[in-house]
């Protein structure tokens, strides 16, 4: 097991088996699904970038813009060489695209993850 691999009950779940790809467009991108203490990272970066701000005072989209913001930063390993992180791409669909692939990747994980069927390496005892 690497230092990269986690174990939950008997089954070693592999860097690898948290890594989604996806080509949108010409370009690819990879997200890997994090860990609790990664997403505690997300969280907590996340509040920080709202600088405390009052619930009443943003809007729940504008949260959820920073959060899908602060997250993409977080989950994408592999990506184009002009992608630089998600705040500085223009483009808020091309965002949207790559945040709906990050969650139907999350989900998918998890959904494996519980039925212990993902693959090769999820699923199998140590």
């Amino acid at each position: 097991m690497s230092d990269n691999d986690v174990k939950f009950k008997s089954l070693v779940v592999k860097e690898s088996d948290r890594e989604f790809s996806k080509n949108i467009g010409d370009d690819s991108f990879t997200v890997r699904i994090p860990l609790p203490y990664q997403k505690t990272t997300i969280i907590a970066s996340t509040s920080r970038a709202l600088g405390g701000a009052n619930t009443d005072s943003i809007s729940v989209s504008e949260r959820e813009y920073v959060r899908m913001i602060i997250t993409l930063n977080h989950v994408v390993v592999k990506s184009p060489p002009w992608w630089d992180g998600a705040e500085t791409c223009p483009n808020d669909e091309f965002l949207n695209e790559i945040w709906e692939f990050y969650l139907s990747s999350e989900r998918k994980f998890f959904s494996d993850l519980k039925k212990n069927t993902k693959g090769k390496i999820l699923g199998k005892p140590e």
